[in-house]
This record gives structure tokens, C-alpha cells and sequence, in this order.
């Protein structure tokens, strides 16, 4: 293992890595090491740079004192920039913070020599007196604090503690203080003012504004389930003893005592990286050659750990004078602006508007140049950027230890780290080889338990997360409006890592067939703020937005409230990835529920499984249906999807489109691709061989379930799915040239996907159908073929489906028609599945077509597979 890059020198590979995440930060840290002690007789302060110790000895020996010339003021600093930055509220334009009070004015007696005899260097507010004693560290406020009183009991209102606006400071708010403001109007259908919804006067930077969690005076203790599917409205506190959920992946249970400090969280001070502004000859959002320069160190050593030779990739790093040309500042330049146009509508976990490529860890910044890579590659269909492809495949495989070994990857997690791991599974999961697909999976609960030993899952416990404090002293920065701005967008962005991890977690396990380590009730965070705030480009544009969200009655949503509505069929008014992290939630629900079915049956411990699992299947899918709706009145029938691989409008997480989730979650209630892969005759799945008596398992288990009136509904979505993404005229085209598509007449490319998602959901609902037919057809051998009535009704069925000529079915409108005269039924009938099989090879050659030009090794697997279950079909082999 090389050696870790924060105790490099400056000219070594990790020479940024701490400075990437703010020394600042690190330098407060708990057991860093301090190493300049201030001389001054009775002063104990110790410092671990020594900026931070001549800045702090100003205080017992100032070069000269500076004093506010503004009437009636008396504060005095010992530096010109903090007299500047003060007088600056003493202007017309001044906005307060709501900051805690300052230092006091020195009294009459003091000494001069003495630290409080003047205005410390961090002196905020001139209005509100400080306690004179320097010595002790300045007040500050937890994140979260115990309440005082009952142990079990949740004062109320518990996540609603406001602070004065900062646009209503000074007089009140009315509709005509935004005259002459670029006010962004949200849509009716996202935000209502119904029944007269009050005002919310809450900070612009407060994370939990209005929030509620459920309380504990409703129910009677019992579990999540119990309280989920409560159908009351009113939400009640759930007990985390003998959950229907719990998996023991806690170290301790959620303590429902605690009391959330607004101007605490919205600091976010367990996520904070604080930076002091930098001049540079560079915009702030573009890659210097400084930065440059210090990804080339690090791709060199990746190189040297490379045991074997890649002629493609030694093309991409051949050097020139010292320099390598195919790696230029332009290039990489691109590939972060690929990240952002492709990637970050998907993964919107971090901050563009107060990204820097300059100050932030030269880890994360490498998975994002991975990631952008990996798209320039994925757009050339000649094959002449493949070795982009492997520069992206370098980064990703050497990064991930690189970032487990810093001493940030530890609990509580920076959010840097949470981001970059997140941002490598991503990768690893869609972009990658097989090896590193599993290799994500392994690691994906490490993610997790990162996140869940700390305060992410429940909105920053500063008894978890220790606030960042400089001995004191806080940096010039801190009142800046700004790093405001950028420590509320640090809070949201872990929230926002949260959900996208849970979303990850998920979809993968629906997807792949993956257990799915993370449960709803583990998180206790409001859906994040819509994309019109997390996209606003300075602190006053955010202002500016928030208050005409007030203006429209906007408010925030609780996960788990927002979740327990949609269960019931009750509209959740919140933004589209708002709602498809609440499509998340039910499918978590579902693959949880029916996991545990699975479990107390083969335990023998439930005698009316089957009618339980009746029940909450159909609230389920009912649930899908209500969500589907809802988000097609309020966003509009057609996905937010783009025609190859242009700008995405707004950010939706994993899966863009809310068709494919939808149809995805109705596929994976009731199909296993796992249980479908081995019927299809895998040899090697998870990791470990598929033996004979897999198998045959596999099968007796498919011929029961393909008579299943279930699995018939499953199938259903699997065409409507198909039908969505390859033929419905609402689909944008995503195809910039011939591909093996166009022959069978469909517009789609795999490869010109900007979702790496839906081709993988193609390829399921297609092997779904196989499926489904092969055994039904297996089933069918045992029926006596007397049975006249069913053949007539498969005959009507068969006339149906294959109205066309013979000499047209395999004419580029075959796959059209096919998918279509299925996917319009209202319910899949015994008759008509029976047909199926008419047009499914050349929908299994057209799949495949598809999956084979992608540069994914899975996908190219899955083209395999399908070619294996077309041979099957012509050859019916058992």
C-alpha cells in the first residue's frame, strides 16, 4: 500500500489531498497534532499551524488597534480586514445572520495585554454582549441537544424550532418586496397554498425547516410496519424494538429525545469544509494546471501499480517532454463538464454552485474526471476514445484505497468521503468490468455503516459530530454570507448522499438481485430541497428563490411522512426527485415485506402468510399506481429524458425516468432475476457457481410461479416497460446514429443512453418475459390436451397477437406490434400468455443487438444470455 498522501510533502501525488478537504477543518480536529504554543504568561493555547498562532497572539500584543468610526459604535479589532467585513453592517444593505453575540466591549479597567481587553478577531455582532473570557473557547451551539426532561418523551413541536428570516428582518414580509426580483414561480401542482397555508418564517439556511417527526403519543409502541401501514393521518411514533425491519445494522437505537438547534444544523458543522477565499488566475469552477499537475502525480503512481501492460491506455498516457498531451487541461476541463451534464442529474450529491476543483479533495475530484471520462467514451461510437475508458477504469480502481485510508473515512464521516465512495459505486455498479461491479457490492455496506455510525441518517448530532473549532477562535470566513451559503449547501448535500445511497441500495438490490442493506425507518431527514434551490447560483439568488417558495406556501416534507401518505394513497407535494425517492421508499417497502415472507416460511413460523402478503401487496401496488399518477399531473407524462446526451433539466436520482422505476417496481414484487438468470442457464451468479441442484430448484419453483395470476401482472409491466422505452412516440430519441436497432425499427441505443440504469431494466423485463414463457410452456405439457375451452380461448389469443401476414413478422414493425397489442390489455389473461411466444426471438435478437454494443462488461453478458435463451426457444432444450 502507498504511502497515505496527507503525510507526503507538497510536491507528492497527495500533496492536495488534505488541502483538498479544507486544513482548516483538520487542523480543529479532536487529537491533531498541535505544535505551536502561544509564549504569552497564562495562555495555554496551542496551535497546530503557525498562521493560526500569529493571528491569535494579535490579541495579547496588536501591532495597532483599529476602531469603528460609525457613531455610537465602539468596537475595536486588531487587524483592517475585520474592521472592513464589520463596518459592513453598519450599511443600508446589511442582512443579519441571527449569529450568537459577540465579544464585549473592553471594560475600563482591563489591561490591554489581557486577550478580552479587545474585540476578538472573530467579533460578528456588535449588538449582542460576550462573556469577557477569552481563555475559554466561544460559545457555540450544539447540533443537537438532550432534552432535560422525560427520557422517552419527544416535546413537540420537536424539528420546528425557526429563526427570523433574513429577508424579513426589519419589517414584515409582503408579496411587494419581490418587485424588481427574478422570482422563480413554482408550478401549482408542486406547492399549493390549499386551506390558507401559513407563512413559514424560518432561516434561508436552516436544513429542517417546519419539519415534523413522528411523535410518540399516538400509538402504542409497536414497529415501523405497524405505524406505515396505520391508516390514520395523523403519524405517530414507532418503537425500534422487534421491528418487522430491523437487521440489527445499528450500533444503538434512535434517541427520539433529541432536540435539533436551527442555526446549528444550518452551519453544518459535522460537514463543514472551510476554505479561506484563494486568488487565482483561474475562474474558481475550472480546473487550474496547478490541479492538473497534481492528477498527473497520482495517475503516474496508478500506473506504476499496474502489473500488466494496456497498449490502449499507454496510448491515452504516452509523455512528451514531461508532460502527457492526452491528458490536457482541456480534456479534463470536459470531462468534469460531462460530469455534470450526465452524471450529476442522476447523483446530485454535489454542490455545483460552490464546487471548486481547486480547494476540494483531489480524490473526489479524480472520481468526478472518472466519471466524465467514462461518458466521452461512452458517446464515440468509432472506438478511437476507448482509452479514455481505461484512464477512467485506472483512477477507479486505484482511488478507493487511496480514500479508506485517510483518516476522514472514518465515523463521523466527511462529507467528501461519503460522496466520493458513493460516486465510485456508481461507476463501479454501471460503467465498469464485472470484477468491479462486484467489488462495489461488497463494499457498498461499508458506505452505509459510515453513514449510519454518526449523525447522516438523522440531521448532524453534535454530540456525534463534533463542531469545527479553531481553539476558539472561528475563521475570518465564518460570517461571510457565502460560506453561510456553502455550509447550507454541505448540510443539504449529505442529506442528499443519504438518499442516494438508499436509492442506490435499492434499485441495485431490485436490479441485480442484491440484498438491500438499508431500511426506510433508518432515516429521519426531510426529502431535499428542490432543484431550483440547490441550483441557485449565489447566497441572494437563494434568498431570492426560498422566499417566493414561502410566497407559494411551500413546505418541507418529512421522508418517513411523506412515505407513510403515499402508502395510503395521499398525495405528497414535493419536487420529481422528492418523488422518486418516496418510489424508492415503497419499493423498499415491498422488497422488505416480501423478504420476510420468504423467511417466515421457511421458518414454518406463519400460518396465514399468504393473506397478509395478499394485503400489503395490493396496498403496494395501489401505492405504485396513486405515486405514478400523481407524478404524471404534476411533472407531466413525459420523462424528464434527453435526446442523447445534452443537459438534463432537473434531477430525478438513479433512474431518470419515472415510467421505468414505476414499471420496475411492479416487475420485481413478483419476479426474481436471480431465480430467472438460473433458469436461464447461468453458471456463475454473485460470485459463486450455479450448481445442478440450483438448477432444479429453480425450475419447480418457476413452474408454480408462472400460473400465478401475480406473474401475469408482472408481465404485463415487463411489456408496457419495453413498449415505453422502445417504441412509445412519447420517447426522445436516444440515438445519434445507425445502430443495431434500427433494423427491427427501434430508435434506442444502449450505448447513447445518458441512464445506465435502463438498458440493464430492458434486458430484465426482456428476460422476465422468457421466462415466464418457457415455463409456462413446460407447465403446459402436464395438461391434458383435451382441454378444448383453453385451446380455443389460445387460438382467439394467438389471432390476436399475430393479426399481421406471415411474411411481415419479422419486418422492422414486428417489435412494434408486438409490444404493443400486449402492452395496451388492461390484465394479462391465461389465453393470451399462452401467445406469447410467437414474437419473442426476434425480440430476444433485438435486445440483444442492443445490449451488444455497449461498453459495459455486464451488459455485454447480458447480450450472452439472451442469445442462449433464443437458442433455447428455437431448440427447446430442457
Amino acid at each position: 500500500m502507498a504511502t497515505q498522501p496527507q503525510q507526503q510533502s507538497s510536491s507528492s501525488p497527495g500533496a492536495g489531498a488534505g488541502a483538498g478537504v479544507g486544513a482548516y477543518k483538520r487542523a480543529s480536529r479532536k487529537g491533531a497534532p498541535r505544535r505551536f504554543p502561544c509564549t504569552w504568561p497564562g495562555c495555554d493555547k496551542i496551535y497546530s499551524r503557525a498562521e493560526h498562532l500569529q493571528r491569535h497572539q494579535l490579541n495579547h500584543e496588536p501591532k495597532e488597534i483599529y476602531k469603528c468610526d460609525v457613531p455610537d459604535c465602539n468596537q475595536m479589532f486588531v487587524r483592517p480586514d475585520l474592521l472592513t467585513r464589520h463596518k459592513r453592517r453598519h450599511s443600508a444593505s446589511y442582512v443579519p445572520r441571527n449569529r450568537a453575540s459577540s465579544f464585549s466591549l473592553p471594560s475600563k479597567d482591563s489591561s490591554l495585554g489581557n486577550a478580552s481587553a479587545i474585540t476578538s478577531p472573530t467579533a460578528v455582532d456588535a449588538e449582542n454582549p460576550r462573556p469577557p473570557n477569552l481563555a475559554a473557547s466561544a460559545p457555540r451551539n450544539a447540533s443537537v441537544l438532550l432534552a432535560s426532561g422525560s427520557p422517552t418523551q419527544l416535546h413537540q413541536p420537536s424539528l420546528t424550532a425557526t429563526l427570523p428570516s433574513p429577508i424579513t428582518q426589519g419589517a414584515p414580509w409582503t408579496p411587494s418586496s419581490l418587485d424588481g426580483v427574478n422570482v422563480v414561480r413554482p408550478k401549482p401542482s408542486f406547492y399549493t397554498s390549499r386551506d390558507n397555508a401559513a407563512m413559514h418564517d424560518q432561516s434561508s439556511f436552516a436544513p429542517f425547516p417546519g419539519v415534523q417527526v413522528p411523535s410518540g403519543s399516538d400509538l402504542e409502541p409497536g414497529n415501523f410496519a405497524m405505524w406505515l401501514f396505520e391508516s390514520r393521518q395523523n403519524t405517530g411514533d414507532f418503537s425500534m424494538m422487534n421491528g418487522l425491519f430491523q437487521e440489527g445494522g445499528l450500533e444503538s437505537p434512535f434517541n427520539n429525545t433529541l432536540h435539533y438547534d436551527q442555526e446549528s444544523l444550518a452551519s453544518g458543522r459535522s460537514q463543514i469544509t472551510l476554505t479561506p477565499p484563494q486568488l487565482s488566475d483561474v475562474a474558481d469552477n475550472l480546473l487550474s494546471e496547478f490541479r492538473r499537475q497534481e492528477i498527473l502525480r497520482w495517475v503516474r503512481l496508478f500506473r506504476q501499480k499496474q502489473t500488466r501492460s494496456d497498449p490502449v491506455l499507454d496510448n491515452v498516457l504516452r509523455e512528451v517532454g514531461g508532460d502527457i498531451p492526452g491528458l490536457n487541461l482541456e480534456l479534463m476541463r470536459n470531462c468534469i463538464h460531462q460530469y455534470w451534464n450526465i452524471v450529476s442529474p442522476r447523483m446530485p450529491i454535489v454542490h455545483e454552485p460552490t464546487f471548486s476543483p481547486s480547494r476540494c479533495s483531489i480524490y473526489l475530484l479524480m472520481v468526478i474526471i472518472a466519471l466524465g471520462a467514462a461518458q466521452i467514451c461512452n458517446q464515440d461510437p468509432t472506438g478511437q476514445m476507448e482509452g479514455y475508458g481505461a484512464f477512467a477504469n485506472l483512477i477507479i480502481w486505484n482511488v478507493r484505497s487511496e480514500i479508506l485510508n485517510t483518516e476522514n473515512a472514518s465515523p463521523p464521516v466527511d462529507l467528501w468521503v461519503a460522496q466520493a465512495l458513493l460516486l465510485l459505486e456508481f461507476y463501479e455498479k454501471m460503467y465498469s468490468s464485472r470484477k468491479l461491479h462486484e467489488r462495489a457490492h461488497i463494499y457498498h455496506p461499508l458506505t452505509l455503516n459510515l453513514l449510519r455510525r454518526g449523525s447522516p441518517l438523522i440531521g448532524g448530532a453534535g454530540s456525534e459530530s463534533p463542531p469545527d473549532e479553531q481553539n476558539g477562535e472561528e475563521h475570518p470566513a465564518t460570517s461571510d454570507a457565502r460560506t453561510s451559503w456553502t455550509r447550507w449547501a454541505d448540510t443539504e448535500a449529505m442529506h442528499r448522499v443519504v438518499f442516494a445511497a438508499f436509492m442506490m441500495d435499492i434499485i441495485h438490490a431490485a436490479m441485480f438481485g442484491h440484498a438491500a442493506d438499508m431500511a426506510p425507518h433508518e432515516i429521519r431527514l426531510p426529502l431535499p430541497c428542490d432543484d431550483d434551490l440547490w441550483s441557485a447560483s449565489s447566497p441572494e439568488n437563494l434568498r431570492q428563490r426560498e422566499s417566493s417558495f414561502r410566497f407559494y406556501g411551500w413546505k418541507p416534507v418529512s421522508f418517513l411522512d411523506g412515505l407513510k401518505n403515499a402508502i395510503h394513497g395521499r398525495e405528497v407535494r414535493t419536487h420529481s426527485f422528492g418523488r422518486m425517492i418516496i418510489m424508492c421508499g415503497l419499493l423498499s417497502v415491498g422488497w422488505h415485506l416480501r423478504h420476510r415472507e420468504t423467511h417466515l416460511k421457511w421458518l414454518e413460523t406463519s400460518s396465514n402468510s399468504a393473506d397478509t402478503r395478499e394485503k400489503w401487496c395490493g396496498m403496494l401496488l395501489k401505492a405504485f399506481d396513486d405515486w405514478k399518477s400523481s407524478f404524471d399531473q404534476a411533472m407531466g407524462t413525459i420523462d424528464s429524458e434527453s435526446s442523447g446526451h445534452g443537459h438534463i433539466s432537473r434531477s430525478n436520482g438513479l433512474v431518470q425516468s419515472a415510467a421505468v422505476l414505476y414499471h420496475l417496481a411492479h416487475i420485481s414484487l413478483y419476479i426474481d432475476i436471480v431465480d430467472c438468470q438460473v433458469f436461464a442457464r447461468a453458471t456463475r451468479l454473485l460470485g459463486r457457481k450455479v450448481s445442478t441442484r440450483d438448477y432444479t430448484n429453480v425450475v419447480a419453483r418457476m413452474r408454480a410461479w408462472a400460473g400465478q395470476l401475480s406473474t401475469r401482472h408482472a408481465i404485463l409491466h415487463a411489456f408496457r416497460l419495453l413498449y415505453r422505452v422502445l417504441v412509445d412516440p412519447r420517447q426522445t430519441r436516444m440515438t445519434n446514429h445507425q445502430n443495431s436497432g434500427s433494423v427491427y425499427g427501434i430508435q434506442y441505443s444502449c450505448r447513447d443512453d445518458p441512464d445506465p440504469h435502463r438498458p440493464w431494466v430492458v434486458y430484465y423485463a426482456t428476460l422476465s418475459i422468457w421466462s415466464f414463457v418457457r415455463a409456462l410452456n413446460k407447465a403446459s405439457t402436464s395438461v391434458s390436451s383435451s382441454n378444448t375451452s383453453a385451446d380455443a380461448n389460445a387460438g382467439r389469443s394467438r389471432q390476436f397477437l399475430t393479426s399481421a401476414p406471415p411474411a411481415q413478422q419479422h419486418a422492422p414493425g414486428g417489435i412494434h406490434e408486438y409490444l404493443s397489442n400486449v402492452a395496451k390489455l388492461t390484465e394479462l389473461d391465461v389465453g393470451t400468455a399462452r401467445t406469447l411466444a410467437d414474437g419473442l426471438p426476434e425480440l430476444l435478437m433485438a435486445i440483444g443487438a442492443l445490449s451488444s454494443e455497449s461498453h459495459s462488461e455486464i451488459l455485454q453478458e447480458a447480450h450472452g444470455r439472451l442469445e442462449v435463451c433464443r437458442e433455447m426457444l428455437d431448440t427447446g432444450a430442457p
